[in-house]
């Protein structure tokens, strides 16, 4: 009985652990002044820890997303766009119906550019 006990508890952590990580994530709303910058914290914290870049921040202001992106110098421009791509298809789901804009640099260069219309 105890056995069972244990590994529903490890199996309800795991679950708790994967769901707080994936699915709960809510857009920020822009603010009713449009020329008030509203950053979404938990996004932009979620792209400070990517591994291959140096910062970044997603920000909210009149109805456009904008996400930019610094990578490091020994990123390839291959693995950067794979990045960038994966951003903006989250924000795609997250902010529909607003413009998105997400910017890339690295070594001093735009690498992307992306705009998206939702």
């Amino acid at each position: 009985m105890k056995k069972i006990l244990k590994k529903l508890m490890l199996i309800t952590i795991c679950m708790s652990i994967f769901m707080s990580l994936t699915g709960c994530y809510k857009a920020v709303k822009p603010d009713k002044d449009p020329n008030k910058l509203v950053q979404d914290v938990k996004r932009t914290n979620q792209i400070k820890k990517e591994k291959d870049l140096i910062d970044g921040q997603v920000y909210v202001r009149n109805n456009i997303v904008t996400a930019t992106m610094v990578f490091k110098d020994d990123i390839s421009e291959k693995e950067a766009k794979e990045l960038v791509n994966k951003y903006v298809e989250a924000l795609k789901k997250e902010y529909k119906g607003i413009k998105i804009n997400v910017q890339a640099v690295q070594k001093n260069k735009n690498i992307a550019n992306i705009i998206v219309k939702n």
